[in-house]
């Protein structure tokens, strides 16, 4: 079969071609358009056999509406430089990362980027992108594959697949050492917003303290905002001041209050040590790898072979701690310094989720304080 070859329409953004992340702040998308190359094909069209060549890279293209520091953009990020080293299917691993996108110009922005056809994966990686703006885009765009981590979502099907990475099972073992450390039985919890995303992880870690110790009662703020960290900050101390001797948050500031106040303290989503090396335990981490490489395969098999998209439209596809979605992070000196009767129960219980004798309940409703 025969094919004209045109001309390519090149979108360029502040001149380069995202060759470093991007925000609203800086970024300006323009059209470069070469009248006299699109006239010369207009008269003299290239014909050229097409081959089904077998790709050497992907190019896969972020988005957030919060800044990449932000704990749910990191652990995306890192998962990502962790699965280049392992080249996928023998892949080069091109990544763009674009944040602090409004959610209001949310779909125009994305539309704008597909629309360079520089990107063979679009990650919608915000749990503020909704289900309107991605059910637009797949219909738009059918031919490209849209990758959608958010809670506030329903899956549409098609090219559009619904990704979660459930940390329960490591929040559920974060939060055994919190019940037995805790010397007041009172624990704090600074989230952003009731969301899915959110709550299974504080479910989680209030069962886990609960198991190991009946008295243990929760301070929990939703401070409806995924970066604010004076307000976390405050929401934190408030808690502190009311009697909470350990702090589990997924939003930066509340560490802070943490280390100034000498109380323990649990990170999230990513490993937060540096922030408070003498006061952070551990976090329980999302790990994205496995479905990162899930999608370059799906992207790849129809890529390749011709495939057709066929996300599922009923659940999100998701990995459990044993299939490598999720773990908690090194204990650091606290391997040292916590007793032996609490490494010896986070040891267990550790064992028996991975070994499946232990299943942790995934709870996706609000936690209310008691």
């Amino acid at each position: 079969m025969d094919k004209i070859f045109w001309p390519i329409i090149v979108h360029k953004v502040n001149g380069a071609f995202f060759d470093k992340p991007y925000n609203m702040e800086t970024i300006m998308i323009k059209k470069v358009i070469v009248p006299f190359a699109i006239a010369l094909a207009l008269v003299f069209p290239l014909k050229e056999k097409v081959v089904a060549a077998t790709p050497d890279s992907v190019k896969i293209a972020y988005f957030f509406t919060g800044p990449l520091d932000e704990p749910w953009a990191q652990a995306m990020y890192r998962a990502v430089q962790r699965v280049k080293k392992d080249t996928p299917k023998g892949l080069i691993i091109k990544d763009k990362w674009f944040e602090k996108v409004p959610i209001d110009d949310y779909e125009k922005f994305i539309r704008d980027v597909v629309l360079t056809g520089l990107f063979d994966i679009i990650w919608l990686h915000d749990a503020s992108a909704g289900t309107d703006p991605v059910d637009s885009l797949r219909k738009e765009f059918p031919k490209q594959i849209f990758p959608v981590t958010a809670s506030n979502y329903r899956p549409v099907g098609g090219n559009a697949y619904w990704i979660q990475a459930y940390a329960h099972e490591a929040a559920y073992l974060s939060g055994v050492i919190a019940g037995m450390v805790t010397k007041t039985d009172s624990i704090g919890m600074v989230a952003g917003f009731p969301y899915a995303s959110v709550n299974h992880l504080l479910n989680a870690f209030a069962d886990g303290a609960k198991s190991v110790n009946s008295r243990v009662k929760f301070k929990v703020a939703y401070i409806e905002a995924w970066w604010d960290p004076v307000k976390a900050k405050e929401t934190a101390l408030a808690q502190i001041e009311a009697g909470a001797d350990v702090i589990y948050s997924e939003r930066y500031g509340a560490f802070e209050a943490a280390r100034d106040k000498k109380v323990l303290a649990f990170g999230n989503q990513a490993d937060m040590h540096d922030l408070a090396p003498e006061t952070i335990i551990t976090s329980p981490l999302m790990y994205w790898d496995p479905s990162i490489k899930q999608m370059i395969n799906v992207w790849y098999d129809n890529k390749v072979n011709g495939r057709a998209y066929n996300a599922p439209e009923d659940k999100p596809v998701f990995f459990l701690m044993k299939d490598g979605g999720s773990a908690v992070a090194p204990l650091y000196g606290f391997e040292k310094s916590l007793p032996a009767n609490v490494l010896a129960k986070f040891n267990s219980v550790k064992k028996q989720i991975m070994d499946g004798s232990l299943k942790v309940k995934l709870k996706l409703k609000s936690l209310k304080s008691d």
